[in-house]
């Protein structure tokens, strides 16, 4: 069980625009919210998260209750963490299929990951959908079928990046109650990227914000919303950085 991520002194450069260097911790039980213009290093730093790109410098540490782990050699570590990006990909096999390819890595058996595919797609509101083919869905139909992906998989870590972005209404609103009920269950860590400001009122317990390839404030977050600490934050909320 991963219960604390600690980043420190983490350090990313593509070329001579752009350099990410942060350092901040997130634990278990808290749902939290990263927010930020865009080009602030917001999806370079859940790539790194989800040990889907390295560090140029600096240590990302997974702490167990008992020990440390490397989490680059750590085969089994990985795989408790899930990364739901923005643009699903899904295979060309039924809804059920997708759901289940990730429990079929992971050794579980097969009873187990069929109870489990059938209770993550019914959470996402898919459930009736598990014959089709995932290719015939729609993107927000997509979306929720990436979600119960992670879902049944069971992580530890939980990345959402703009999960909810260009999606209608309906879609935006079974994603969201989803991200809530799992938050309620306090066993992971959640980390969602936003540029919904109102979205992230009703999500957010913490936000980092995030700005020019730092975490400019970690806080609570109803003291965010209600006074941001530093100058690009509170031109954020107002819309006039994004």
């Amino acid at each position: 069980m991963i219960n604390r991520i600690e980043c420190k002194d983490l350090q990313r450069s593509y070329n001579s625009r752009f350099s990410l260097r942060c350092s901040f911790s997130l634990k278990k039980g808290i749902i939290y919210t990263l927010m930020g213009p865009n080009g602030s290093g917001k999806s370079t730093l859940m790539r790194m998260l989800a040990l889907l790109e390295r560090p140029d410098d600096g240590t990302i540490t997974f702490s167990n209750d008992e020990r440390r782990v490397n989490p680059f050699t750590d085969i089994a570590l990985r795989r408790r963490i899930v990364l739901v990006g923005t643009h699903p990909v899904v295979f060309r096999e039924s809804v059920m299929a997708n759901v289940l390819y990730g429990l079929k890595l992971r050794g579980v058996s097969r009873g187990e990951a069929r109870r489990r595919a059938e209770e993550a797609l019914g959470m996402v509101g898919l459930g009736k959908l598990s014959d089709e083919m995932a290719t015939v869905l729609s993107s927000g139909e997509r979306q929720r079928l990436s979600l119960a992906r992670a879902i049944a998989i069971s992580p530890d870590v939980l990345l959402l990046d703009e999960p909810t972005v260009n999606l209608d209404p309906e879609n935006r609103s079974i994603i969201e109650r989803v991200i809530l009920s799992l938050s309620e269950q306090r066993d992971r860590i959640i980390l969602l990227v936003t540029h919904d400001i109102f979205q992230a009122k009703r999500l957010s317990e913490e936000v980092l914000f995030m700005f020019d390839g730092e975490i400019t404030e970690q806080t609570r977050g109803e003291e965010f919303f209600a006074l941001p600490k530093t100058d690009p934050a509170r031109r954020f909320l107002t819309g006039e950085i994004y």
